[in-house]
């Protein structure tokens, strides 16, 4: 289950309604769904790196820019510089945990056929149902 905190993490990451072709967000995409399945398959690793990802990007990120953790705290822009921060830190650790953080989220966007058809991803089932 993701916490409020995970939530603002992911949300910041790919919100809803900032661009007019693609207007879904990650959570309107079913991501919920896709976790938990990540959850119960992804190599345990991989699992790990994404948890970690998720406590480091709430509680490190803010740090970065001057700000107290929680990253839930704080308005979107200031959610972005932090994760942004956390992006391009000189300790490569946190820019591969934010490289896990963005497989796993695009991911989860990505499977969903709104996205595929928004982007112009040829033969998805979404592209068929239209055309019936």
């Amino acid at each position: 289950m993701l916490s409020k905190h995970d939530r603002a993490v992911l949300e910041t990451m790919l919100p809803s309604r900032t661009h007019q072709k693609l207007p879904l967000g990650l959570f309107d995409t079913g991501f919920e769904t896709l976790y938990a399945s990540f959850d119960r398959d992804a190599a345990r690793t991989f699992r790990v790196g994404f948890r970690v990802g998720l406590w480091t990007a709430t509680w490190i990120a803010p740090l970065l820019i001057r700000r107290l953790p929680p990253l839930s705290r704080h308005d979107r822009p200031t959610r972005e510089r932090a994760l942004t921060a956390l992006a391009r830190s000189d300790f490569s650790p946190f820019r591969q945990l934010v490289a896990v953080l963005k497989t796993v989220a695009s991911l989860g966007y990505g499977a969903d056929p709104r996205v595929r058809h928004a982007i112009g991803y040829p033969g998805s089932a979404y592209d068929e149902a239209v055309r019936s």
